[in-house]
């Protein structure tokens, strides 16, 4: 028995030199129905002889239609394939997006349960102010304390935000700022737009608040 002839290769040149060659694209389509035909022919005698196949079909019909079949599964399989790949990509991304976000905010819960606690030492180191101990305040200097009391831990305000606040001069607000330091129920800082002078209410001032509250009422 003749030995079977394998199908031609269209990367090389000829058999001889076994050098490399850029194929056709025709060479290149009927290549997998040509191998499809050498594996009936050589492995499956019985079918090849129904279908009539011989190594003389290389590039026939038969090799032909059996190429396009195994082009068109290839095709389809790069689909599916280039398809789980995204859903991947996008599965992955939506966790990564998840996880970040589920750890902001477990960052931002330690973070404000971390101020919160700071807080509340601080409330708890404000020293209690005897009613008989307050310093005499104008009703100016007792209206800047309470601006103070309703800023964020943190900030400030400076000699133009308070003057705004009560609609008044910054020459005018200076000298009861400048008094409640001395009085050490402000602290002094400089605010980070332009340098300025700003405030901060000391525990001291948040007590005499609290007392000045209490008598009130």
């Amino acid at each position: 028995m003749d030995e079977l002839p394998a199908p031609p290769n269209p990367f090389v040149a000829d058999a001889a030199s076994a050098s490399f060659a850029l194929p056709s694209l025709l060479d290149l389509y009927f290549w997998p129905g040509d191998w499809i035909v050498y594996v009936a022919v050589r492995y499956a005698p019985p079918l090849a002889d129904g279908l009539g196949l011989a190594p003389e079909d290389y590039g026939g019909t038969f090799a032909g239609f059996a190429s396009l079949a195994v082009w068109l599964l290839a095709i389809l399989a790069a689909i599916i394939g280039y398809a789980a790949v995204r859903d991947f990509d996008r599965a992955a991304t939506r966790g990564i997006a998840a996880f970040y976000a589920e750890l902001r905010r477990h960052v931002r819960m330690a973070v404000t349960f971390a101020t919160y606690q700071r807080r509340r030492r601080a409330e708890r180191k404000e020293p209690a102010m005897d009613l008989q101990e307050m310093p005499g305040l104008s009703r100016d200097e007792l209206r800047v304390l309470d601006l103070h009391a309703n800023v964020e831990p943190g900030y400030a305000l400076a000699v133009s935000d308070v003057a705004e606040k009560l609609k008044a001069r910054g020459y005018e607000v200076r000298g009861a700022l400048e008094r409640l330091r001395s009085l050490e129920l402000l602290r002094s800082t400089v605010s980070g737009l332009y340098d300025e002078t700003a405030y901060t209410l000391t525990p001291a001032g948040r007590a005499l608040l609290r007392a000045h509250r209490v008598r009130r009422a």
